[in-house]
């Protein structure tokens, strides 16, 4: 009888327990809405000279993923991660980074603590983050250009929906 009782009462436990609306259990399986937003506008390339990887680049365009907090009005923005073994002297006198030919306005450097840090994909222990800002475009089709010299450079392509 206590057997009936005891199976009784954790079957009831369990039923009920399924039906709380979030728990951590659920939480795991639901997803990332950011996530999956930031991987549809990130490209990512690697630098490559001989057989050997110079440098790999990761950009999220961030005006699609936080259209809030990035707006198209101002300026074009980029989550760009490069992990590289060049020192930083040699890496700061020889890459160029341009969107559709145009020069950054700003490099701001972004912290392992920062939100967007983690809320981006493909980041790693090793890479460097920054957030560009570029001039404000109405192009559909935006392609940066990260080289570093003599080592040569890659192209990442980018299409917008149309603007609104």
């Amino acid at each position: 009888m206590k057997k009936k009782f005891l199976l009784a009462a954790m079957a009831l436990m369990l039923s009920l327990g399924g039906c709380s609306p979030k728990n951590q259990v659920t939480q795991l399986f639901e997803p990332d809405k950011i996530y999956e937003k930031a991987l549809v506008y990130t490209r990512e390339d690697q630098v490559v000279r001989g057989l050997e990887t110079k440098a790999a680049i990761t950009a999220t365009l961030l005006n699609e993923v936080f259209p809030d907090r990035y707006s198209d009005d101002d300026g074009t923005f980029f989550f760009v991660g490069i992990v590289t073994e060049l020192d930083v002297e040699e890496f700061k006198k020889n890459y160029h980074i341009r969107l559709n030919g145009m020069e950054p306005l700003s490099i701001e450097k972004v912290q392992e603590t920062d939100d967007i840090y983690k809320l981006m994909p493909n980041v790693n222990r090793w890479g460097k983050y920054f957030i560009v800002k570029f001039p404000s475009t109405a192009a559909t089709r935006l392609a940066i250009d990260f080289g570093i010299y003599p080592y040569g450079s890659v192209r990442l392509d980018f299409q917008r929906p149309k603007r609104r």
